[in-house]
C-alpha cells in the first residue's frame, strides 16, 4: 500500500516537481512547503513510514513495503535500491509529466543513496530533464557512510543532466560556530530552492519578453550541465551586482561561464532599456563568443529600486563529482574510471523508453539484465 496525498486542487498545472528521497530528502521536502512555491509539486518518498507522516508533501511514497516493512533501509544502499525498484510503477506515475525534475536526497544512508539512482534512471527513460541535489556526509562521520556515497555518486551521475554535490563540511564553514544542527543542514537548501526559484521565475514569466519551454528545454539538453539561480542587485550597477549574486554561492564551486553554450538571462523589476543591454554585454565578456543569450523581462515593482535577475547557464560540461573527504577505502582513479566506463556501456539498456508498464510481467528497460546487485551475490 502507498501513502497518497493528491495534489492540492486551484493550484497552476505542475510543470516542475522536486523529489526527496531518504530522510534528508524528506527533511528538504518538508522545509521547501512552508515556502509556498507556486506552480511546484513536492514529492517525498522514504522507506520510513514515520518520515512521510510527518512530511510536508503533495504526494508521498513509501518505498519497498514489502521488504523493509515501512522501518526503513538501515543504512543498506542495495535495500534502498530493491525497495525502489518495488514501487517503480507509482515513481512512474508521479513524475512521468513533469518538464522538470529536481532530486533531492543525503548521500551515505540506505534509502537516500540507493533509492535516487533508480528515480534517476526512470526520469532518463521518460526523457525527463532531471537535475539531482545531493549532500555529502561530514568528514566525522564514518568511512561507511563516505564509501556508500562515494558509490551512489558514481552510479547517479550518467543518469541526471545535472550533478550538484554539496559537502556537509562546507555548511560548517559558512554557519555560526553555535548554530543548531537543524539550521546548518538546512542551508543545504538554498542551492535547490535557488535553482527552483530561478527556473520557475523564468517558466511562468509574465513579462513583456518571453520564452517557452521548448527552447528552454532546448538549451538545457546541451551536452553537459546546466546551473540555475538567481540574484539581487541595488544602486546605479544594480544589474550587473545581481549577475554577479546569481553567479555565487558559498557552497559551490565558481561557477565555470566561461563553458556556457547557452544562457538564459530574466531581468525583473523597473527594468530600462539600457540594462538589458549591460546585462548581455556583461555576460558576453565571461562566456564564450558565441554563446546564445537570450534576455526575459518582467516588470514589477521593488522596494529600494532593486532588480532580480533568473539565470539559467547551460552546456557547461560534465560536473565534476566534488568530494571532501580521502576515503581510505575508496576506488583509486583507474578503477573509479572503468567503472563509470562501465556504467556509460549500460547506459543504452537501462535508459531505453518503454511502451507499456501497466503489465505485472513487463520489466523496464532500467531493471533488467541482473541490474539488481544483491541478487548477483547470492
Amino acid at each position: 500500500m502507498n501513502i497518497h496525498k493528491p495534489v492540492k486542487e486551484g493550484t497552476l498545472q505542475k510543470k516542475i516537481k522536486v523529489m526527496g528521497i531518504g530522510g534528508s530528502g524528506c527533511n528538504t521536502i518538508s522545509r521547501l512547503s512552508t515556502l509556498n512555491l507556486e506552480g511546484i509539486e513536492l514529492i517525498a518518498a522514504n522507506t520510513d513510514s514515520f518520515s512521510l507522516s510527518t512530511c510536508g508533501a503533495d504526494k508521498t511514497i513509501l518505498l519497498g513495503q514489502n521488504t523493509t516493512f515501512g522501518h526503513g533501509a538501515g543504512g543498506d544502499l542495495q535495500l534502498g535500491k530493491i525497495a525502489a525498484e518495488e514501487n517503480y510503477k507509482i515513481i512512474i506515475e508521479y513524475i512521468q509529466e513533469a518538464d522538470l525534475l529536481f532530486l533531492t536526497a543525503g548521500l551515505g544512508g540506505g534509502t537516500g543513496s540507493g533509492a535516487i539512482e533508480i528515480v534517476a534512471r526512470i526520469a532518463a527513460s521518460l526523457d525527463i530533464l532531471t537535475i539531482s541535489n545531493v549532500t555529502l556526509p561530514f568528514s566525522f562521520e564514518s568511512e561507511k557512510r563516505k564509501n556508500t556515497a562515494y558509490e551512489a555518486t558514481i552510479k547517479l551521475q550518467p543518469f541526471t543532466n545535472t550533478l550538484i554535490t554539496i559537502p556537509n563540511d562546507r555548511l560548517m564553514e559558512i554557519s555560526a560556530p553555535n548554530a543548531p544542527i537543524k539550521t546548518t543542514l538546512g542551508l543545504s537548501d538554498d542551492v535547490l530552492i535557488k535553482g527552483i526559484q530561478g527556473l520557475s521565475e523564468i517558466l511562468y514569466n509574465q513579462g513583456l519578453m518571453n520564452i517557452d519551454f521548448s527552447h528552454i528545454s532546448k538549451l538545457m539538453n546541451l551536452n553537459g550541465g546546466t546551473f540555475i539561480s538567481i540574484g539581487f542587485g541595488t544602486g546605479e550597477q544594480r544589474v550587473v551586482s545581481a549577475i554577479q549574486d546569481a553567479l555565487s554561492h558559498p557552497l559551490l564551486e565558481p561557477t565555470p561561464i566561461h563553458q556556457a553554450q547557452g544562457i538564459i538571462v530574466k531581468l525583473t523589476g523597473d527594468v530600462k532599456i539600457d540594462e538589458i543591454d549591460s546585462a548581455a554585454i556583461f555576460l558576453k565578456e565571461k562566456a564564450p563568443a558565441d554563446v546564445e543569450i537570450l534576455p526575459v523581462v518582467e516588470h514589477k515593482e521593488f522596494a529600494n529600486n532593486q532588480i532580480m535577475v533568473s539565470l539559467i547557464l547551460t552546456g557547461m560540461g560534465a560536473t565534476p563529482i566534488n568530494y571532501p573527504d580521502k576515503i581510505s577505502n575508496a576506488p583509486t582513479k583507474t578503477q573509479v574510471s572503468s567503472k563509470i566506463h562501465e556504467i556509460h556501456k549500460e547506459i543504452d539498456v537501462y535508459s531505453k523508453p518503454f511502451d507499456n508498464f501497466e503489465d505485472e510481467l513487463e520489466i523496464p528497460a532500467f531493471l533488467r539484465r541482473g541490474y539488481n546487485l544483491a541478487n548477483q551475490h547470492k
